[in-house]
């Protein structure tokens, strides 16, 4: 009997749930439906809506939260708060679906950056139409941390304990379930449950008769004072004196340096959120030290991360990544000054302007996308109009070649088109998908890998011939072969043409080959083909190159599909090759 109450209660809790957060566990459960229907249309189909659809449905949720949050703090109509949801879920949507079929990088990048920025707003919502103390703000934040895990948690053994028992009625009735049951468990309790579950114990703002007070673990106390703090010291120490170092040398700083100036500051930042309500009490010495010396101590290291990321960006302009290193730059600079000059700062600060930033970035002409494409646009610009009798160097060929491939990978060609309608035109007409090395080519250039060294004696050549899908015209040839360096060949009586039987058999020789055709030795020169071939470098290729051997009874056409070596004293000494023959009888 004891069971039944504990089943009312929570029946009650869903309803409370449902009640207070309809659209969220509407959305829930659409995004749980889309996500199943997707994975049976992989197996034939359309997927983009469907695709589009999860996507929407994981970003109006999380907004959906942080309006319902604003308005029951607020104490505003449900009427306005469902219109004004209504309104900010449709933008979304559009959002979402205005990219393109296949979602590029760059748009799986707005949606990264936008689905942070919604979490950050979840954070903050509730506090913006009320008066709070700052403790409020911290506790509310702790419960939503931990909710989270405890979903988390809750959701992973529900799934462990489901699974097993279908696994156990399958192996002991010999049941069979549907082959993806397994997979659709799992959608439904991280979809349904798990968001019922977290939405249970989001807290109240503004609950008069449950307010919220503070309760700071002793365990988080112990792990930021023993362990992440001292980690956030030694790496302090490791910057700074690497930053003397950049001084006393006079050297230019690494490019990866910024990443590590940023990852210490977020966690510093983190680590000051996590001992802000107890930093001055008596007794934690070490954590009121580093409370006040915290954001002193980061302006000699915001000088190291502005000049590293602005001297690429003046070499090699703005690109996706670069841009979020100067804009978190930026917001970095502006929190930092914000916690010196305030004399009482709130913690709400930081996300809020996080926030900001993230929504900055996505939209208009001073987003991540428009800045960063006009800036390689016109650095594309800038080496087209430059005089082609002018051999480029082979870092400017390795520069323009980044460039290329950066507007062909995020863009496709077309978008560099209007800058070279006479080479690029005539090249989309014969392929509308043209690799970089292609492009760099009618441009007039030799494509330059970012891995190519200047003084690269390598020799790396490949073919890839895809017998599956291309339909090849084997007119005028009978037969057909691989042959490499390495292997031994030898086929007795393996093929009849005309009632005559053909034996074929080939050594490996200093030249490249003897081919032997029943008894007839022909020698295949592949060696010296090679080295009077451009066409087998350092750098990659799409180019098709072939051999063509005559003598009086047979034509041998060679179709080379890979090369590797070395170049010593300007002679190619080859170590590997893998070749195709096709052997016609006259």
């Amino acid at each position: 009997m004891s069971k039944l109450p504990s089943l009312q209660n929570v029946i009650k809790a869903t309803q409370r749930t449902v009640l207070r957060f309809p659209l969220e566990t509407l959305t829930a459960i659409l995004g749980t439906i889309f996500a199943i229907i997707l994975q049976e249309k992989k197996y034939g189909g359309p997927q983009e809506f469907y695709i589009k659809a999860v996507m929407s449905c994981s970003l109006c949720l999380i907004l959906f939260l942080s309006v319902s949050l604003y308005f029951q703090a607020s104490k505003k109509s449900n009427l306005l708060r469902f219109l004004s949801s209504f309104i900010l879920g449709s933008l979304l949507i559009a959002f979402v679906f205005s990219f393109k079929k296949n979602i590029t990088d760059v748009e799986a990048q707005e949606f990264l950056v936008l689905n942070i920025a919604l979490h950050l707003l979840v954070s903050f919502a509730g506090f913006l139409p009320k008066t709070y103390h700052q403790e409020e703000f911290w506790e509310f934040n702790k419960q939503l941390f931990l909710r989270i895990l405890t979903a988390g948690l809750y959701s992973m053994v529900l799934y462990c304990g489901l699974a097993l028992a279908i696994l156990a009625i399958e192996k002991l009735f010999g049941f069979e379930f549907y082959d993806r049951i397994y997979l659709y468990i799992f959608f439904t309790i991280t979809g349904v449950f798990n968001t019922i579950f977290f939405l249970n114990g989001v807290p109240e703002t503004n609950n008069q008769e449950n307010p919220l007070q503070l309760s700071y673990p002793k365990g988080l106390k112990n792990f930021t004072q023993f362990i992440l703090l001292p980690l956030i010291s030694l790496y302090l120490i490791i910057l700074i004196c690497y930053e003397a170092k950049i001084l006393i040398t006079l050297s230019l700083p690494v490019g990866w340096v910024s990443y590590l100036v940023l990852v210490f500051a977020i966690f510093g930042i983190l680590s000051f959120l996590l001992v802000h309500p107890i930093a001055n009490e008596k007794g934690n010495l070490w954590m009121k030290t580093f409370n006040r010396w915290f954001y002193f101590l980061l302006i000699p290291l915001l000088g190291l991360l502005f000049w590293a990321i602005l001297y690429r960006i003046n070499l090699y302009g703005f690109t996706h990544e670069r841009y979020y290193v100067l804009l978190l730059s930026i917001w970095l600079g502006v929190v930092v000054l914000y916690f010196l000059i305030q004399k009482q700062p709130k913690i709400k600060f930081i996300p809020i302007s996080m926030c900001l930033a993230g929504l900055f970035s996505i939209v208009g002409p001073q987003s991540a996308n428009s800045v960063s494409k006009n800036s390689q646009l016109s650095r594309f610009q800038s080496y087209i109009q430059k005089d082609k009798a002018k051999k480029l160097t082979f870092e400017q060929e390795q520069d323009f070649s980044s460039i290329v491939s950066f507007l062909e990978e995020n863009y496709g060609v077309e978008i560099m088109v209007p800058y070279a309608e006479k080479e690029l035109k005539p090249l989309l007409k014969k392929d509308k998908f043209p690799s970089d090395y292609e492009i760099m080519k009618a441009l007039g250039y030799e494509y330059r890998s970012m891995y190519e060294e200047k003084e690269d004696t390598s020799i790396n050549y490949s073919y890839y011939e895809n017998d599956q899908t291309t339909v090849q015209n084997i007119h005028g040839f009978d037969m057909s072969f691989h042959l490499s360096d390495n292997s031994k060949f030898e086929c007795i009586d393996c093929i009849k043409i005309e009632n005559k039987s053909y034996s074929l058999y080939a050594k490996t020789k200093d030249y490249g080959t003897d081919l032997t055709i029943n008894g007839e030795v022909i020698p295949l020169k592949i060696i010296p083909f090679i080295n009077e071939n451009t066409g087998f470098g350092s750098h990659p290729t799409d180019q098709k190159i072939t051999q063509l051997i005559e003598t009086d009874k047979y034509r041998i056409l060679l179709t080379y599909l890979n090369v590797s070596g070395e170049l010593e004293k300007k002679k190619k000494v080859i170590s590997y090759y893998q070749i195709k023959v096709m052997i016609g009888v006259k």
